[in-house]
């Protein structure tokens, strides 16, 4: 059923987009690493596990008879979607930069073109958890699977499944880690109206903030191992979620298309494809090692700030590459998923 985009939504994408690209920027541009002071931990709390929450929250669709025939057509539309051009950009990648393919195919991170394949591993669980359960039990089986696949990336579970890590590296085991936001975006998208009542109301919120603060504050006295590092870390990135998702809706007026900065992000939230595959082409490698300011005296705030700035200048060039490859309707379509106009 066809259903209308929720203009902060598409804002809220956008905005998770450039996030991303600000960390690749970090890591690959100026050497930040975990050992070196910068805002970048915090954001990793939030920002992947939000990305996977939008993709669930935008794909649940009220009224769909999750059958056979509707899975095979489900999952072979995003099949063109998603592992394709991912399988074409990720060659060209390692064309580009001398990798192995087969390497980055057994690599957990897939040279960094990860995303696209985890997503589409998202869509098959899914799909076959609705094919599966579709009764009122629908919902609470959705949130023991998120629950189930969650922990099974806890590192005394996934260290005892029993494959090589190259097979667990091909499968991305370790990504299954945010399947748990994806099913709750779904959840969320679901309930919607619910939902909306408990953020405007006063509780979730004000519990959402105490808690995300307190866990980074006094995170350290929590033990690195046991149940309750992995339930600590779930309850905070679900509090970073609901606080980033409730400023989002509750300042929507500033993101709608009739506002410069609302009509900039609902365009990069429409082409967080094309700027993810297309990113790695252009991103800044190694200015670190020439400048190596931000690393050798770390200073949080304006490394943050400049990686910032580096970053809107990679998705305007990624945009302006993509606009070009969009010219052919073939390569649209192939390469970046553009349905064929009649």
């Amino acid at each position: 059923m066809p259903s209308s985009r929720i203009e902060y939504i598409d804002a809220l994408r956008g905005f998770t987009m450039i996030l991303v690209v600000l960390q690749h920027v970090a890591t690959f541009g100026w050497g930040i690493t975990e050992e070196v002071s910068s805002i970048h931990p915090f954001l990793q709390q939030i920002r992947m596990p939000m990305f996977f929450f939008i993709s669930g929250f935008v794909l649940y669709k009220a009224g769909v008879t999750w059958n056979v025939s509707h899975v095979w057509q489900f999952l072979r539309k995003k099949f063109l979607v998603q592992i394709i051009p991912t399988v074409f950009f990720l060659l060209l990648f390692c064309e580009f930069w001398g990798v192995s393919f087969v390497e980055s195919l057994f690599d957990p991170a897939k040279s960094g073109y990860w995303f696209t394949y985890t997503l589409f591993v998202y869509f098959v669980i899914y799909s076959l958890l609705r094919l599966s359960f579709r009764s009122r039990l629908e919902d609470i089986v959705i949130v023991v699977a998120a629950l189930l696949f969650y922990v099974i990336t806890w590192t005394p579970i996934y260290s005892n499944i029993p494959l090589s890590d190259a097979y667990k590296g091909l499968l991305g085991i370790q990504q299954w880690i945010y399947l748990c936001f994806f099913l709750t975006g779904t959840l969320v998208r679901k309930h919607f109206s619910l939902v909306q009542q408990w953020l405007d109301g006063k509780w979730l919120l004000t519990f959402s903030i105490l808690l995300y603060f307190l866990f980074n504050i006094y995170g350290r006295f929590i033990p690195d191992a046991g149940p309750v590092k992995v339930l600590a870390g779930l309850l905070r990135t679900l509090a970073g979620i609901s606080i980033m998702f409730a400023f989002f809706r509750a300042n929507q007026r500033f993101f709608t298309k009739d506002r410069a900065l609302g009509r900039v992000l609902q365009f990069v939230g429409r082409r967080t494809l094309d700027i993810y595959l297309l990113h790695y082409f252009l991103l800044p490698r190694g200015i670190g090692d020439a400048f190596p300011v931000f690393t050798d005296c770390p200073m949080p705030v304006v490394e943050a700030v400049c990686s910032f700035g580096v970053a809107v200048a990679v998705v305007a060039l990624t945009l302006l590459v993509s606009s070009i490859v969009r010219l052919s309707p073939f390569l649209a379509h192939w390469l970046f998923g553009v349905k064929n106009q009649a």
